[in-house]
């Protein structure tokens, strides 16, 4: 069987031939690049379809497989362009299974402060909630102002503002500051 094109006959048996041998390494190269067999799939059925549509072009050509990874290294982008970058949180939860493997108290430079951390809960009762929450998100958890505004549901200057507030009642307490 014969494909026509515009630029004349393409022979099954030379795309056949052709696919066979690059498609094993083609589908690898698919998988190491998509995070999911599915996605792997996919990607590998986007380069075999854009194969099939430039063949009448691919014919005279070399080495035809620069051009099958090229392909594949684009359709990957499109795929990666069009869900936006983003992951569901659950991806995220099994790259982080693997920080947790050794507690704090078992590393090798944990120190036990029991007064430090006294201390701590002294000035911390001093605040209010929400001022305990915006400081340890800011100072403990190291959170971006825009994204404890997007938690609390405060504006900005709120955040900053009784951030501000917060910090001079501990610097109060720890000084001795009436």
């Amino acid at each position: 069987m014969r494909t026509k094109t515009k630029t004349g006959e393409v022979s099954s048996d030379w795309m056949e031939s052709v696919w066979r041998r690059n498609s094993d390494t083609i589908y690898k190269l698919c998988e190491v690049k998509c995070d999911t067999v599915e996605e792997a799939k996919d990607l590998f059925q986007t380069v075999a379809l854009k194969f099939c549509q430039n063949a009448q072009f691919l014919r005279n050509r070399e080495a035809l497989f620069p051009w099958l990874v090229r392909v594949m290294h684009n359709a990957h982008c499109d795929m990666v362009a069009d869900r936006r970058s983003t992951y569901p949180m659950s991806a995220f939860g099994r790259k982080a299974e693997f920080l947790n493997d050794l507690p704090e108290e078992r590393s090798v430079f944990f120190q036990e402060d029991r007064d430090a951390v006294e201390d701590y809960e002294t000035l911390f009762s001093l605040l209010s909630p929400l001022e305990r929450m915006i400081v340890e998100m800011t100072y403990v958890g190291g959170f971006p102002t825009e994204e404890i505004c997007s938690v609390i549901g405060l504006s900005n200057n709120a955040v900053r503002k009784r951030r501000h507030f917060a910090i001079q009642k501990m610097r109060k307490a720890v000084f001795h500051i009436e």
